[in-house]
Formats: structure tokens, sequence, C-alpha cells
């Protein structure tokens, strides 16, 4: 298992010969920390001027850590967009999917009128677009990582439309999802594609 000084030895390593002025920017290790399943170092750098001497117009942005794997020493680079632990849980699950896909469902059936009535005015749709949301491969409605569909499973549930996330071995026509659904009518206008 790769120490702790290891794993920062080689983020700084990473960092040798970037340039500022012509001059080759100095790095520090800011924190090191194993994960919670201890499989990785996270660890955070910048500049020295930066975290040394507090000159803030020295940092470096849009890295949120450097993971080291305590095994192989790979080192993957969290974009600061994703905090270590999102981007964790997203590799366990991709991991756990094993050429999966996840799917965002729905928990009801057809026979269910209230869900169904319900359904078709979220969406703003007739009910046989509806009806066909909830059969088939129509009944695929999003994809993403796990995690970003339980944000767009509780988005859903905010509005009263009952989902559950599946592991499928394909995506059949489900509508790919990012970081632009964080709020309820986001959500719905990603299901109304499934309309289209």
């Amino acid at each position: 298992m790769l120490s702790a000084q290891q794993a920062c030895a080689r983020v700084l390593a990473d960092h040798a010969g970037i340039l500022r002025e012509g001059v080759e920017e100095r790095f520090v290790i800011q924190s090191c920390t194993l994960t919670t399943r201890g499989d990785y170092w996270a660890v955070c750098c910048n500049s020295e001027d930066y975290v040394v001497h507090g000159l803030a117009e020295y940092c470096y942005v849009g890295v949120s850590a450097h993971l080291v794997d305590v095994e192989t020493g790979a080192i993957e680079t969290v974009a600061n967009c994703t905090s270590v632990e999102e981007y964790l849980q997203d590799k366990y699950d991709l991991r756990a999917a094993a050429g999966g896909v996840y799917v965002l469902a729905p928990a009801f059936g057809r026979d269910d009128k209230p869900a169904l009535i319900n359904l078709r005015r979220k969406l703003a749709c007739t009910y046989p677009q509806a009806l066909a949301l909830l059969s088939g491969e129509q009944a695929h409605w999003l994809t993403a990582s796990r995690r970003r569909l339980q944000e767009a499973q509780r988005l859903l549930a905010s509005q009263g439309i009952a989902t559950r996330i599946e592991l499928a071995p394909e995506v059949l026509n489900g509508i790919e999802i990012d970081v632009e659904v964080w709020y309820a009518e986001a959500a719905l206008e990603a299901l109304r594609k499934r309309l289209a």
C-alpha cells in the first residue's frame, strides 16, 4: 500500500514543470486524507504562493483533488464541479453496475389512475402519451449515474411522480441527464423529451 508521503510525492511530480511567467511554479500539498474505503489518497495541492503566502491571485482553480490509488499509484483528477465523495460514489456505482446502466422508471402501472392523471397533468401531455410512458421501452425514462438519478427521483417525487431506479443491461431510449437537472421543472422537462 502506498503511504501518504508517496501519494503526495506522486502528485507533486505531476505538477513539475508548470511555468508561471517563465519560471517553474512551486506547488505544495494542502491536505492528504485516506478515503472512507481506504482505496485512495485524496490529495489537494496548489501553488506555494497561494497555500503558504495567502496570495489568492496565484490560486490554481479547476481541481477539487487528486485521487491516488493506494495499490497502483495511478492518479485521477477530480474537477472542482464535483466533490471527491460524489466522484467516488459515481465510480463505485459504475463498478457495481458491471456493464449495466442505471435507468429511472415509473414505480406505478397503467392501472393506477390517480398516478396516471398526475403524470399527464405534470407533463402537460395526452393520456395516450402518458400511457405510452408506462410500458415497454418507453418505461426507461431517464439514464445517468445512480447518484444523478436519485436526485431526479427526489425531484419527481416532489411532484407526486413515483419512480424507481433499475439496473438494465442496456438503455432503451432513456433520456440522458446530467447536472442540468437540479430543480423540479428541469426533471419534468427531461421527462417531456420522452414524449417526442
